[in-house]
């Protein structure tokens, strides 16, 4: 097993291409494409590489048609975008994902990669035989400096052989070359750093804010600290809002993504389903420093995902959890080609960090 992480965007992130036969050797590979399969929309990215130079060549982004085979709009998609490559990383997330960071006795790597086969499973809620695992060692001591010379920290992915294989499926069923599998979480701490070389170092977070769940991952001076799906998102506030309000959901819809709910109910309602979810935020930072008690304390929180764009959440998050909250753009360091519309682009900007991220992988 090949283990290509030099960078934060490697967290668990040892891609698991170790699975697919099909991929390409990489300094053959020219353009890739990322593809983001939401559980809502559809996102995909088109990078070509020019040396140090990263050049955007296309975009496209398409909602989930109900009762549309999944394999039909992933075809469709590539068809409309009219992409140069065929070369494609895509990724996993969800209850078949599992990381886990965990500290074991100092070993040299090759004792490590026999044990770990072994010792994975009492970690896993799946039998060792259901999954495929990957792994990550940290070179430098662990957060907040509690490692001890005799031990080392890890992070442990798996993720279920059921969910890999049915992405290999979609992938010849769009006829792409799937190059790399990869994880949500992974892609977009990549996209992250490569957009903000500048904060490396820095004590941070992200949280990705979804149509059915929301993704946070704190970063401790360059390295992955803690990550954490949360099950609430865009599509749970719609449907409170429709339910709520006694409206449909196209109207639901409109009041989430409007510059500002129009009446005082709607915002009421609004803020009222927003309680869970910053709780779950806020216990998810408390329960990181209780776990990390030397850890660095966060600085910012940068926020991205199209349930982002919701105008109250920012104020309400920062309120919650007293740190600044600020949005980021995954294609800042990228040269846009003339190809993309760059108006179009400004709107689908929260969408983009997971394959932008897959997309730029070496």
């Amino acid at each position: 097993m090949k283990i290509q992480i030099q960078k934060l965007s490697a967290l668990a992130s040892k891609s698991l291409s170790f699975l697919l036969d099909q991929s390409a050797p990489e300094n053959q590979v020219k353009r890739q494409i990322g593809l983001n399969i939401g559980r809502s929309s559809l996102t995909a990215c088109e990078v070509s590489f020019n040396g140090e130079q990263l050049i955007l060549e296309r975009v496209i982004h398409k909602e989930l048609i109900k009762n549309k085979p999944l394999e039909n709009q992933i075809k469709d998609l590539v068809q409309e975008a009219k992409f140069e490559s065929k070369q494609v990383n895509a990724s996993l997330k969800g209850q078949g994902i599992v990381v886990r960071f965990l500290s074991f006795p100092k070993m040299n790597r090759a004792d490590f990669a026999s044990s770990i086969q072994f010792e994975a499973e009492k970690y896993l809620p799946f039998t060792i035989s259901e999954v495929v695992i990957d792994y990550h060692i940290f070179e430098s001591p662990t957060v907040g400096g509690g490692e001890s010379a005799d031990t080392m920290q890890v992070i442990l992915v798996a993720a279920r052989k059921t969910d890999v294989n049915k992405l290999i499926e979609l992938a010849q069923a769009a006829e792409l070359k799937l190059k790399a599998v990869d994880l949500d979480l992974s892609a977009l701490v990549n996209a992250f750093e490569h957009s903000n070389p500048e904060l490396k170092g820095r004590s941070l977070a992200l949280i990705d804010f979804g149509a059915v769940d929301s993704t946070l991952a704190i970063l401790e001076k360059g390295r992955l600290a803690f990550s954490r799906d949360i099950a609430f998102g865009g599509h749970d506030l719609a449907e409170i809002l429709r339910r709520k309000l006694n409206i449909s959901e196209e109207e639901a819809f409109k009041i989430e993504h409007g510059p500002q709910a129009a009446h005082a109910d709607q915002l009421i309602v609004i803020q009222e389903s927003l309680e869970r979810l910053l709780h779950e935020v806020k216990s998810s930072f408390n329960y990181y420093y209780n776990q990390n008690q030397n850890a660095s304390a966060v600085e910012t929180v940068y926020v991205s995902g199209g349930f982002s764009q919701l105008s109250m959440l920012k104020e309400a998050l920062e309120k919650q959890i007293e740190l600044p909250v600020k949005t980021w753009d995954p294609t800042s360091q990228l040269t846009i080609k003339d190809t993309v519309d760059k108006e179009a682009l400004k709107a689908l900007i929260p969408y983009l960090p997971v394959s932008i991220g897959l997309a730029i992988r070496p």
